[in-house]
């Protein structure tokens, strides 16, 4: 029972009666009985007080628990470029030169289990030979996987490159795997993602059986990474054979019949006329 209900019983008990009660006495009735009350309000305030804080600080501990990430403890070593490039010699005996402002980053256990890195700008890189732990790299976007290979990365542009010198390399974007070969190259932009294609002086082989030379030209672009410009009037020429060799050879080639002559704008652009 309640102390209101017990203040409100005694009262009636005392009226029933008919007992005659001082005023003394009855406000000494009066201040213990609301004393009584405010005393359990009070201890009620605190129970429910403790009982609102104790599961939030509980909550608190199991957030920390289980959502603080865990802190890789592993030391890591960091090289860094400047204004001019600079070479780095890794214990496996790779050497990557860090053109300017390139960072290389690895950690200390590093050709222990496995050797990766992580890299960011542009670099040349001579990668030691071991079969049994491939040179992985993570360029921030895509990976490059090597045994033991000389290319350059491109990681920092907004075309990203990978071009192959010698051995082999294995590129990984967007769940996409492409693998090069000496003198090919690997590039992604926003107008050609993954496009895979030759260096001008690597040989290649192109058959082409009364093709139009328009077509003829679209191959060797599209295998070269190159834009031909050529009269319009010889579009649908046609060209018969199978040929071997670099860019110039090729085109050289089926140019000749039509007295066109190369011309080489820029890296990217050749005319014939």
């Amino acid at each position: 029972m309640s102390l209101e209900n017990e203040f409100e019983k005694t009262w009636k008990k005392v009226s029933e009666e008919q007992h005659t009660i001082d005023d003394i006495t009855d406000r000494k009735i009066r201040e213990g009985i609301n004393s009584k009350i405010r005393r359990e309000k009070k201890i009620k305030k605190l129970y429910w007080t403790a009982a609102a804080v104790i599961p939030f600080f509980g909550l608190l501990i199991l957030y920390y628990t289980f959502q603080k990430p865990a802190t890789d403890i592993r030391q890591k070593y960091v090289y860094e470029s400047r204004e001019t490039p600079k070479a780095i010699k890794l214990s496996d005996g790779s050497v990557i030169k860090l053109m300017p402002y390139s960072k290389l980053t690895l950690n200390k256990d590093f050709g222990d289990k496995n050797r990766e890195i992580e890299f960011t700008g542009q670099g040349n890189f001579s990668i030691a030979k071991d079969k049994t732990k491939p040179f992985r790299i993570d360029a921030g976007g895509f990976y490059v996987q090597v045994l033991g290979t000389h290319f350059f990365l491109d990681q920092k542009s907004e075309e990203k490159k990978v071009e192959l010198f010698e051995g082999k390399v294995k590129v990984e974007h967007l769940g996409k795997v492409t693998y090069l070969l000496p003198k090919e190259i690997w590039i992604s932009n926003s107008h050609q993602p993954d496009y895979h294609y030759y260096d001008k002086e690597k040989p290649m082989s192109f058959t082409f059986n009364h093709t139009d030379y328009s077509e003829a030209i679209q191959q060797l672009e599209e295998a070269y990474n190159v834009r031909i410009s050529y009269p319009d009037e010889y579009r649908s020429k046609k060209v018969s054979g199978s040929f071997t060799g670099n860019l110039n050879d090729i085109l050289s080639i089926i140019s000749y019949p039509f007295n066109l002559k190369i011309e080489k704008l820029n890296e990217k652009e050749i005319q014939l006329k």
